[in-house]
Parts: structure tokens; C-alpha cells; sequence
């Protein structure tokens, strides 16, 4: 890896973590106000998640965590594997429910889909075949005894 490509990816999950930390205290806190939806299903969607009452505090919580991982370069892998579905909402709410077909949601979507190859060792035991370790895995204290 060029020191280029590892200061670059070390820029992109800064960004990427401060993006996510702003949005998940804003989601708690409300001290910014997101522009309005366009259009009728986009409206409607954000006003079903927020008459929910759980939801956005939740995303707050998540996005909080998992930004401050992110920043920290601590459990990077686990940060973003939680924010793999409010990454692909965000982008299809944008794309196909707002009809834009370019603006932030592309770029979330590049930098995670960056930030996920480069950490894709780290998930290689999610979509290792049953019974099958990662060539990389040694024993695990939570390895099943049968």
C-alpha cells in the first residue's frame, strides 16, 4: 500500500466518522434542521420515521458510535458493518425516492464501499462457508466445542 493510498483512506474514514458523528448528535440533539424532502414519499417516509419516536434517536446512537470508531480507528470493521444499512436507506432515499441522481449520497456511498474493501479482511469470517475458517483465524476462546 503507497503512502498516498493509506493517508488517503485514513482522511476518507476521518471524514467519513465526523460525517456520521454531526449526523448522530443532530439526530439526538436537533440543533440543525436538514433541508425538507421534495417530494410526497420523501416526506412521508421521514415523517413515519420520526412519528416512530424510536427511530431517529436510535440512528443517533448508531451513527454517534460507530462515527467515533471510525474517527478513533477503533473496531473500524464492526463500525462499518452497522452502518452498512443506513448507508445503502440513505442512498435510496436520495436516489429513488428523492430523484437525485447525484449529490452526498453518492459520495457516502464511494467512501464506504472504499472504507469496506479496505477492511475486508477483517470480515473475512463473516462470509467464510460453514464449518470453514479463514485461513488467517487461529482458536477463539468462543470457538463452539461441538
Amino acid at each position: 500500500m503507497t503512502r498516498f493510498h493509506r493517508y488517503t483512506t485514513q482522511i476518507l474514514r476521518t471524514l467519513f466518522g465526523l460525517f456520521f458523528i454531526f449526523s448522530g448528535l443532530n439526530h439526538i440533539f436537533g440543533f440543525w434542521q436538514p433541508p425538507a424532502p421534495h417530494t410526497t414519499a420523501g416526506r412521508a417516509f421521514i415523517a413515519g420515521l420520526g412519528a416512530s419516536g424510536f427511530i431517529m434517536p436510535l440512528l443517533g446512537v448508531l451513527f454517534t458510535y460507530a462515527g467515533v470508531a471510525l474517527v478513533a480507528h477503533r473496531m473500524t470493521a464492526l463500525a462499518l458493518l452497522l452502518l452498512s444499512a443506513p448507508v445503502v436507506v440513505i442512498f435510496g432515499f436520495h436516489f429513488v425516492t428523492e430523484g437525485e441522481a447525484f449529490g452526498i449520497h453518492v459520495f457516502l456511498l464511494a467512501i464506504y464501499l472504499w472504507l469496506a474493501w479496505e477492511e475486508r479482511a477483517a470480515w473475512a469470517a463473516l462470509f467464510a462457508a460453514d464449518g470453514k475458517k479463514p485461513a488467517s483465524a487461529g482458536t477463539s476462546p468462543f470457538t463452539p466445542a461441538f
